[in-house]
């Protein structure tokens, strides 16, 4: 990524409304691309290159966020790429709970345009 570019956002939320908001809120200062499960997940990243992942926590029945995490973490190109993830479920312990499942940060919902550009800028290093 250079100077000029915007650094790419792959933020996988099933909630359309949801979908709509993270683009909202992170379209002036992040590329976004949302997409709403595990294989549309698993599509775009081996198509393109992401600088940091938002994942919502509670995907679909079958799979989870966490879950995602783990097959995304299986691609060479996903390993050191940094994970977010996103939950309306903020009990105590979750956010230790995330970190040593691989998780860089930890943003519960219902969230603000800080809460988000926050926690990406400190997974991006920023």
């Amino acid at each position: 990524m250079n100077a000029a570019e915007k650094p790419r956002i792959l933020a996988v939320e099933d909630n359309s409304e949801t979908q709509l908001l993270l683009e909202h809120l992170l379209k002036s200062s992040f590329e976004v691309v949302v997409v709403e499960g595990v294989e549309d997940a698993l599509k775009a990243v081996d198509d393109h290159a992401f600088d940091a992942l938002l994942l919502d926590i509670n995907l679909s029945e079958e799979r989870t966020g966490t879950d995602l995490l783990h097959l995304l973490r299986e691609r060479k190109q996903m390993t050191d790429v940094p994970a977010i993830a996103l939950t309306a479920y903020a009990m105590p312990g979750d956010r230790e709970d995330f970190l040593e499942e691989g998780f860089d940060q930890y943003v519960s919902k219902p969230f603000t345009r800080s809460d988000l550009t926050e926690a990406i800028e400190a997974s991006l290093g920023g």
